[in-house]
């Protein structure tokens, strides 16, 4: 599959990860956190990496990894490399662009 998305979370398929981008630091990977509620979007397995370029976000996955949220159905997803974004919505009143809070 070349997208998933969970809630305002997308991950795009692309062919690597920037040459720029440096490895986070963390133990787990928390690709979204929520505003309100403290739930976030998280990738349980070992064989998966995040990366960071300048605020944008690239994640690794080397072997099938579960995405999980508290309030999402949880999504298998498939060995490759994504870019990690967030859902936009337009408000066609206002007529401004804004994501979409989870």
């Amino acid at each position: 599959m070349n997208t998933y998305q969970q809630g305002d979370v997308i991950l795009r398929r692309i062919e690597m990860v920037p040459n720029d981008a440096k490895r986070t630091a963390k133990k787990r990977v928390v690709l979204a956190e929520g505003e309100t509620t403290g739930h976030a979007h998280r990738i349980n397995s070992t064989g998966a990496e995040l990366f960071d370029l300048n605020g944008r976000m690239f994640l690794k996955v080397v072997e099938p990894a579960m995405l999980t949220h508290e309030e999402h159905k949880h999504i298998e997803i498939d060995p490759g490399i994504y870019e990690v974004g967030r859902v936009r919505e337009y408000d066609w009143l206002q007529k401004m662009e804004r994501k979409v809070i989870d």
